[in-house]
């Protein structure tokens, strides 16, 4: 019965973790809740389960909204910008999302930066909903809420979504393409080069949690983004401070880990809309760049 089990645990886990996830925004704190539904699986009996993917679904959504809450409490006295936790995902794996044909913006930073404005009840029912493909009857359950009121709340969030997201899909080749030319223009300080890649009013963000230096608050507008970005490496030069740059498929979308002198430092992805960088996302907290540094990277990409 226990390596039943966990046999059916196994099948569920990668959902499970994609829900956690786009409820939290962290890797470690999506895990706990996985692991702590884990626990409260192996004591059910199977055998009283009508649905187990069901019961593990509604049993996780409910331990994640539960953590969100305290998650929000933390976040508003973080120390400048907020970033989610980069989501890396395996190259070369049986799902290697290197071959998918289009890139997964659901698991985008920009939309989770979306899903930090929308009530907690609003994000559960739009990702269970809009997503996973869960019933209003089944997100009911799960918000121990009407049917009715569970599409009053995916409508609200779906409306809010619809509104920040980019008009135009871009390819994981035009991304692939501008992540390396934004890394040579900030490393070869090439002003020209970044007026052919930023959008007038790209916005950069930058997240150091208070350990690390970024910038305290967004900054927008393509001549002070690419200035910024041409002082930083600037610096990097005159330290003597070795810069490479790994490849890495992150949050849905190519993506790009900055190393200095051979240690993580910086996790990069872009929002791209007609061929231009609207946004750019600098996660540089330590805390989360940790799983890069407990896993190999191949430097792959631009350096």
């Amino acid at each position: 019965m226990q390596d039943e089990k966990a046999a059916i645990f196994e099948q569920y886990r990668g959902t499970l973790e994609g829900i956690a996830y786009r409820m939290l925004g962290t890797l470690d704190e999506a895990r706990d809740v996985v692991q702590d539904t884990y626990l409260k699986f192996d004591e059910v009996v199977l055998d009283r389960l009508q649905s187990p993917r069901a019961w593990l679904i509604t049993v996780c959504s409910r331990l994640a909204l539960n953590q969100l809450t305290s998650a929000r409490a933390r976040r508003e006295i973080y120390v400048g910008e907020w970033l989610p936790e980069p989501f890396p995902q395996t190259v070369g794996s049986d799902r290697d999302p290197v071959d998918r044909a289009e890139l997964d913006e659901t698991l985008s930073v920009a939309l989770l930066m979306v899903l930090e404005k929308l009530t907690p009840a609003e994000r559960a029912a739009f990702l269970l909903h809009d997503v996973f493909d869960l019933s209003f009857a089944e997100v009911g359950k799960v918000l121990q809420k009407t049917s009715a009121g569970c599409r009053k709340l995916a409508s609200r969030a779906r409306r809010r979504v619809r509104s920040d997201r980019p008009r135009f899909r871009s390819s994981p080749t035009e991304h692939r393409l501008l992540l390396e030319g934004f890394f040579d223009a900030a490393r070869e300080g090439d002003l020209h080069r970044f007026s052919t890649l930023l959008a007038d009013e790209v916005e950069l963000y930058s997240d150091g949690g208070g350990k690390v230096s970024a910038l305290p608050k967004m900054l927008r507008g393509a001549e002070d983004v690419a200035a910024f970005l041409v002082a930083v490496f600037g610096q990097y030069r005159r330290r003597g401070t070795p810069v490479s740059a790994a490849s890495h498929w992150l949050n849905g979308s190519p993506g790009l880990l900055i190393l200095e002198d051979g240690a993580p430092a910086t996790a990069i992805t872009l929002e791209v809309e007609e061929g231009r960088i609207h946004r750019i996302f600098a996660v540089r907290n330590p805390d989360k760049l940790e799983i890069f540094s407990r896993a190999p990277h191949t430097t792959n990409g631009p350096s």
